[in-house]
């Protein structure tokens, strides 16, 4: 047995032992924002106040998905399913959209064509847009970047027909009046 009792505090053994990460550093504002987070979600759940009717006076879904010949992930079904779930369930608006990549119009103008309709269509004051992808995603190139895909490829570095990247279009909603809440399920 090794005596301690002359060693400083910070070579003690039980002191060495690696950190508590359940301990917040509130020096550093991304864990307190997380922290903050976190406290206010478990209010809301705790209080049962996300069961209280939505204030939104209209509700949009625009559901995204690939065209069958496009998706090796067969989705369509599961957003149909899903699309009654939005409308029987919530009482909400929602509309299916299928992205091809055999079309004659580029992936990206598909999607920015979409989008930039269904907002000009219905946004207003006390909406709220929610938009859910099912498909491919992965990051993209550069830091935030976000790309969806079709059909998964055995060697994605080929330069690929079935890509968009999500934050051009995304950028078309900022300047809705409507709230936006995004769903990927990939």
């Amino acid at each position: 047995m090794v005596d301690c009792a002359g060693l400083p505090n910070v070579l003690q053994p039980d002191l060495l032992m690696s950190p508590d990460h359940s301990i917040v550093d509130y020096e550093s504002k991304s864990e307190k924002d997380a922290s903050d987070y976190q406290e206010m979600w478990t209010s809301i759940m705790d209080k049962g106040s996300y069961k209280n009717p939505s204030t939104y006076r209209k509700v949009e879904v625009l559901m995204l998905c690939w065209a069958e010949n496009s998706d090796d992930l067969a989705t369509k079904r599961e957003v149909e399913e899903l699309k009654v779930v939005f409308e029987d369930q919530f009482h909400y608006h929602a509309r299916i959209d299928y992205l091809d990549n055999h079309s004659s119009t580029k992936l990206q103008l598909q999607v920015n064509a979409i989008v930039a309709g269904f907002a000009k269509e219905h946004d207003g004051p006390n909406t709220l847009f929610i938009v859910y992808y099912a498909g491919h995603g992965k990051p993209g190139d550069t830091h935030g970047q976000l790309v969806w895909h079709g059909k998964t490829s055995e060697n994605d570095t080929i330069k690929r027909r079935d890509i968009l990247v999500w934050n051009k279009t995304e950028d078309l909603l900022k300047d809705a009046e409507a709230d936006v809440l995004e769903i990927f399920d990939w």
